[in-house]
């Protein structure tokens, strides 16, 4: 006969079906708890990946700061060795234009000296056709009276001819000097320039290096585990695991590449370059044409004071005067 169940033994779960029911129980125990063991052996192994990803990617990202900063660091020497070059040549020009205003100083005090005496012989001569009468002084004095509206005339233009190369030769000096003080400003904007823009680069470099380190201090900090609860879910898969989307958040985040930065240090730095080029340019034209000129008036000026000019003329400078005519 066959086995009757009553109400009761199956309420109570009877022989035959609470061992079925065990078994199940018993089946579903064992699969979560293999599931479980191989979720906690992929996260192990995802966590190592996860670490030796970020190791390498901070010893390349070490790498190419080192090599960008001693390429930046080779740069800025360069340009900051070629700045003192430049400052020391302008150096040497200043003194040289120093020592050529100091002899066209030189050389103005003569003109003056010469003027002044121009202006005395030309009152002597005004005082001597005023004062003095031809019967009382002879034949001789007659015949330079007559000469003297002639030498007169001849002084007269000579004294606005040497007053023309005094005026020139001032500007001259004035030029000079105020190209000097424009070049010193240029230059003491240009180092200001550099001095700042080294600043800026030490900041930079303090910065990534701040960087580097929490970076170091992330990797060393081991990431939490997962939660068992939420690994499983009621169809028996994961729920939350997406590794990729997290490598590339992070990645996303927080590197910063150096190259990216570099170009645009460059081309910061290029524009004070061609500027100090033109300056230096315009400053040695504007030396050059200076020079012409007063290379030019200089000539003229031993033009007019030449012995040549007044072979003819012995009763205008002193050294040419018969001893008669010396006063």
């Amino acid at each position: 006969m066959s086995n009757v169940y009553i109400l009761k033994d199956i309420n109570n779960r009877g022989h035959r079906l609470g061992s079925a029911y065990k078994q199940e129980l018993k089946k579903k125990l064992r699969t979560t708890i293999d599931f479980n063991s191989k979720i906690i052996d992929f996260n192990e192994k995802l966590q190592a990946d996860y670490s030796e990803y970020l190791e390498s990617q901070l010893i390349s990202e070490q790498k190419s700061h080192s090599e960008s900063q001693r390429e930046l660091e080779a740069k800025y020497s360069a340009k900051i060795k070629l700045l003192k070059s430049n400052i020391k040549t302008l150096k040497r020009e200043a003194t040289l234009t120093q020592k050529a205003s100091s002899a066209d100083k030189i050389k103005i005090l003569s003109l003056e000296t010469k003027v002044c005496e121009l202006e005395g012989k030309l009152d002597d001569l005004e005082l001597k056709q005023v004062f003095y009468d031809s019967n009382a002084v002879g034949g001789m004095i007659e015949d330079l009276a007559q000469s003297d509206p002639k030498e007169i005339d001849s002084l007269r233009l000579e004294l606005e001819r040497v007053k023309e190369d005094l005026n020139s030769k001032e500007y001259t000096i004035e030029c000079m000097e105020k190209g000097k003080e424009a070049s010193d400003n240029i230059y003491k904007r240009e180092l200001d320039i550099w001095s700042s823009e080294r600043l800026k680069l030490i900041e930079k470099n303090t910065h990534f290096q701040e960087l580097l380190s929490k970076k170091d201090n992330e990797v060393d900090t081991p990431s939490p585990s997962m939660n068992n609860s939420s690994c499983t879910a009621p169809s028996g898969q994961p729920s939350t695991l997406n590794p990729l989307s997290q490598i590339i958040s992070v990645g996303g985040a927080e590197v910063v590449s150096l190259p990216v930065t570099a170009p645009i240090i460059a081309s910061s730095s290029m524009s004070p370059m061609l500027i100090y080029s033109i300056l230096t340019l315009v400053f040695i034209t504007i030396i050059c044409f200076m020079a012409r000129k007063w290379w030019n008036s200089w000539k003229k000026s031993d033009q007019y004071f030449s012995h040549e000019n007044y072979e003819d003329r012995s009763g205008i400078i002193p050294n040419h005067l018969p001893y008669k005519y010396w006063c």
